[in-house]
Formats: C-alpha cells, sequence, structure tokens
C-alpha cells in the first residue's frame, strides 16, 4: 500500500513525512526471493526509479538491491534476499520504504506490535548474496553443449528485441530431468562465474530464482526448475524462449508458447 508519512512519529520532520512513500507487512514465503513494489507507487514514481538501489537501514548501512522491470511490475530483486538475511527481518514485520533521493530508500522496521525496532548489530554489505566459494575454471576442450538424445535445442542463439536468445522445446527429459542451457550461448554472452549466482526466470507474472550444477562441457538448472515448471504447467511439446535480459545478474525472461 502506499502511504504518506509512513514513517511517521513524534519526532519526525514534517518535509520527510510528505516523501514518497510506502509500506508492507513481510510475508516469509512470498517475498524470499523477490518483493513487488505497490503499483499506486510505482504508478507515480516508476519512472524515477533506476536500475540500482540502496536501502539504508536505521543504523545508516546501505545494501544495493536491484530493481528488475516488468510490463505488470517493478520488483526489488538481485540483492534483496541477502537485505532480508542480514536485517534479520521476519515475518508480520512491518516494513516502510521512503523514497529520499533517487533510488535511495529509508526503511525502517516495526514488528507485530507496530512499535519501531531499532537495530545496532545487523550484517552490514554493499552487495547480493553470491556465494562464490567453488571458482570454476573451464577446460580448454568444452564444446558447445551437450544434450541427452531426446533434447531438442532449436535455437543456437537467436535475437529478440535485441537481446541474445535460446529455445527450447520441451522433452521427456526437460519434464521429467533436467533443462540444460547450451555452453557455448553462456560462454558467448555471460562470464563464467556468474555460474556460482544462480540464475532468474522470470515471465509476465512473476520470478523464480534457480541454482545451477556444471561440468567441463554441461550447464543445467538444480533447484528451482521443477518449481517453474510445475507452477506454469509446462509440458511435453512447449516451445520456451529464454530471453537474456540481463547478464551481470543472469536473467532470463522466459517466453511460453504452447503447441
Amino acid at each position: 500500500m502506499e502511504a504518506d508519512g509512513s514513517n511517521s512519529g513524534p519526532n519526525v520532520n514534517p518535509a520527510y513525512e510528505r516523501l514518497p512513500a510506502f509500506m508492507v507487512v513481510f510475508e516469509q514465503g512470498r517475498f524470499h526471493d523477490d518483493m513487488r513494489l505497490p503499483d499506486a507507487f510505482v504508478g507515480f514514481h516508476g519512472h524515477d526509479l533506476p536500475f540500482d538501489c540502496r536501502l539504508v537501514w536505521p543504523n545508516g548501512i546501505r545494501y544495493r538491491v536491484r530493481i528488475l522491470k516488468l510490463g505488470h511490475g517493478f520488483f526489488f530483486a538481485s540483492g534483496w534476499r541477502y537485505f532480508v538475511r542480514a536485517t534479520g527481518i521476519v515475518n508480520g514485520d512491518l516494513l516502510t520504504f521512503t523514497l529520499v533521493d533517487v533510488g535511495i530508500f529509508n526503511v525502517k522496521r516495526f514488528d507485530s506490535e507496530t512499535h519501531f525496532v531499532e537495530d545496532d548489530n545487523v550484517e552490514g554489505s554493499h552487495g547480493p548474496d553470491i556465494d562464490s566459494s567453488d571458482n570454476y575454471m573451464p577446460s580448454g576442450t568444452e564444446s558447445e553443449t551437450t544434450m541427452d538424445e531426446d533434447y531438442v535445442d532449436d535455437s543456437r542463439a537467436l535475437n529478440i528485441d535485441g537481446f541474445p536468445t535460446f529455445v527450447v522445446t520441451l522433452t521427456p527429459t526437460n519434464i521429467n530431468r533436467r533443462l540444460e542451457i547450451p555452453y557455448g550461448f553462456w560462454r558467448r554472452h555471460i562470464p563464467i562465474g556468474a555460474i556460482q549466482a544462480g540464475v532468474y526466470l522470470v515471465t509476465d507474472e512473476r520470478m523464480w530464482h534457480c541454482t545451477l550444477k556444471h561440468n567441463s562441457t554441461t550447464i543445467w538448472v538444480k533447484h528451482g526448475w521443477a518449481r517453474f515448471k510445475h507452477e506454469n504447467n509446462l509440458v511435453e511439446g512447449v516451445r520456451c524462449n529464454f530471453k537474456l535480459v540481463d547478464a551481470f545478474v543472469v536473467q532470463f525472461h522466459v517466453g511460453i508458447e504452447r503447441p
């Protein structure tokens, strides 16, 4: 919901109360990977929001969070999970977001009794939560991609709306086992080190975070693909266009064509 003076209190500057703001009640299941900004707020202020934003906690620590802009809404995406973990937000907390400058939100947390929670010992960071413990070095003998015999990659590298795209017509392998990302496509368009952070699969409805596994010649989606497949009712014969809209945080907008 959008709010005027959502951070109001006895010692708050009246000018601060007039800044653009909104509030949300944190739901662990709903806001685990990302958080959608209220449509009313976006309608008034979305055109001024940059790709990179900063969420400023009351103790002054800033957290970098990237906004994913889709036709149906704006989401705090890359960096959001780290922000939630580092600040100790829990289910039922009321969060207020006040836009104090271009791309900078002051965030305040209130418990279920609407008491302001002043956290002084939260974990600080200026980047997203990326596990880089496995330093992957590709070999010099990798092929373009490896596929099971019934895996159909009928795209190589297309270009849709100016974005590199690969296309997969789903087969029993994709439905029952796993989805492979063409290795040659990844090497041409995405930093190899980004494998560690996983990928975001995005539709016009929502976004799913998936982790990846790899060997010297193959990259495949591990955790997250089954959920994406189930929630989008993907079956054999469906054609999926994986359009790379961000090579840094690795976001694919997935267009689904049903037979």
